[in-house]
């Protein structure tokens, strides 16, 4: 465990000490004003206050946000030269992946805290669900978690971080769209179990229609912390496969 710190520590020290990272933080948290402010305006009182505004809004844009903060921890490293370097560490490589992960997901989890404020703000035009705040905000949390872990795979893939960050993109965006791709899939009489099935896989079907509602389920979590614990076992396979080749 003493391992995993060390390298989460390192990587959180370089994720406060880059200039993208509080760019990202800047725009997101300026593009959220923007909108909750349109939000509030439109609304005038004539309907509830959407606790779920914020952490809605911020797992949509996690296909833009994750590839950008996890596409340099591994195709950085890589490029440089320096995982060779790293590898040689008395350590493993589950040690070295899971500490780069926990460190993106920390620095996810402050952008989420940060988003609390628009929640606190709510209170003062009406009386927000509490459930369905808890819920959303739980469950954009663990969603980040799943996006973040998936888009590491990339970058462990690639050296280039351009094409880590697009595939990683690429890869979310799916996932995110499956729920869509399943209503058409659905049209066809003879693909219904498909359909449920590709319904099932996707991102959409665990947070839009429960977490983000308020229903929190048991199968919804499982499903974020498997996909979070299946993509980390495929990113130490593929850095296992360049300790093998060296």
């Amino acid at each position: 465990m003493s391992k995993v710190i060390a390298v989460f520590k390192r990587e959180v020290g370089l994720y406060f000490r880059s200039p993208i990272a509080y760019a990202i933080s800047f725009a997101l948290l300026l593009f959220l004003s923007v909108l909750f402010n349109s939000f509030i305006t439109q609304a005038n009182g004539t309907f509830p206050a959407d606790p779920g505004f914020a952490p809605n809004l911020l797992t949509f844009l996690m296909f833009l946000i994750a590839p950008l903060l996890t596409m340099r921890l591994i195709a950085e490293e890589s490029r440089e030269g320096t995982l060779e370097v790293l590898m040689t560490l008395p350590m493993s490589e589950a040690h070295f992946i899971v500490g780069k992960f926990l460190a993106a997901w920390a620095y996810f989890t402050v952008l989420l805290l940060l988003s609390v404020v628009y929640y606190f703000l709510l209170t003062l035009v009406g009386i927000p669900d509490q459930g369905v705040a808890f819920g959303a905000y739980l469950g954009a949390w663990l969603y980040g978690g799943a996006v973040l872990a998936i888009a590491m795979i990339w970058s462990a893939i690639t050296e280039d971080q351009i094409v880590a960050a697009f595939l990683g993109a690429a890869t979310i965006l799916v996932l995110y769209l499956a729920e869509f791709a399943a209503i058409w899939i659905s049209g066809q009489q003879t693909l219904s179990g498909v359909a449920d099935f590709v319904r099932e896989l996707g991102l959409q079907a665990h947070f839009g229609a429960t977490l983000a509602q308020g229903i929190i389920r048991a199968e919804d979590i499982v499903y974020f912390v498997f996909v979070i614990i299946g993509a980390l076992f495929i990113t130490t396979r593929l850095v296992e496969t360049r300790r093998w080749r060296a």
